[in-house]
């Protein structure tokens, strides 16, 4: 598959697992940090089986997945304190931000010089993600709440394009499992910290069975598609489409939840979409230049 067909399932499956752990919350009562743990565990299993299906892991992958404790590990604790002070809405224009923040990220870190076209085409889709957040209404956020959502996408970012030097030298496969192993550390450590070793009020078999489906499509899926991605597009280009995922979680809330579709709904999704499409009409065009003959002079 190509990068940008990659990125878009990537962006659904995220979007997909948003609307499970939303679900999956509402009907065990389980407190976030314990369904995280739920959730990484069940992605860590998923990834471990299907990395030693292909030939296993190789060692210097275990040293590169620390990038992980950026995200999922630090970037979604921070977003799960966050959405515990802040509205929902706020926590979804924020997060709208990340694709904005990774060229600059690049720029800084690696003086990867983003084209002029693509911050503009960025910023239009993240404009287009931010109406999509904005239709949902919500309850007053506060300055912590936000400040901790802004962390969230900070490290998000920072993930992004550290990860982006690293699918060069290990394989998106292992490079989840490797990542999400290191996050999973983490996420134990916190949970013991902040808990005691508690998981949920009432574990049933249902319950923990929706929890790990929900962690398989939230994080195995759309972490591997997304890796897979980068090893076909670079990471500015691929960040632009993770602005679809407000736009795919809005029409799963429709679909699933029952949730209404507005007017921003539909004005935020179409310039996402359009914005991609000439993105990748313009790609397409300096390919087909790129690769046609030189003329012969003299």
């Amino acid at each position: 598959m190509t990068g940008p067909v990659l990125m878009v399932a990537s962006a659904a499956s995220w979007a997909a697992g948003l609307i499970l752990t939303k679900v999956t919350l509402d009907h065990t009562g389980s407190s976030p940090s314990s369904l995280l743990l739920v959730q990484l565990g069940a992605s860590v299993a998923v990834l471990a089986v299907a990395s030693l299906s292909v030939g296993g892991v190789p060692r210097p992958a275990w040293r590169r997945g620390w990038v992980g404790l950026l995200e999922p590990g630090v970037a979604y604790q921070f977003a799960l304190a966050g959405l515990a002070l802040t509205s929902a809405t706020n926590a979804s224009v924020l997060g709208s931000l990340e694709p904005v923040m990774v060229p600059l990220v690049a720029w800084l870190l690696f003086r990867e010089r983003p084209r002029a076209q693509l911050l503009v085409l960025v910023a239009g889709a993240t404009v287009g993600s931010v109406l999509v957040s904005l239709s949902s209404g919500g309850a007053d956020g506060s300055m912590t709440g936000d400040a901790l959502i802004v962390a969230s996408v900070a490290a998000a970012a920072l993930y992004v394009v550290v990860a982006s030097r690293q699918v060069t030298t290990v394989r998106p496969l292992p490079a989840a499992l490797t990542q999400q192993t290191w996050a999973l550390g983490l996420t134990v450590l916190i949970h013991l910290a902040l808990t005691g070793g508690a998981v949920w009020p009432e574990l049933t078999p249902g319950g923990l069975l929706l929890g790990a489906v929900s962690g398989v499509v939230n994080y195995a899926l759309p972490f591997w598609l997304y890796l897979s991605a980068l090893t076909r597009m670079p990471v500015a280009r691929a960040a632009s489409y993770l602005t679809l995922i407000p736009v795919f979680g809005v029409l799963g809330s429709v679909l699933v939840l029952g949730d209404g579709f507005g007017w921003l709904d539909l004005l935020g999704s179409a310039l996402v979409v359009g914005c991609l499409l000439l993105d990748g009409r313009i790609h397409r065009t300096e390919v087909e230049r790129s690769t046609q003959p030189t003329p012969a002079t003299g």
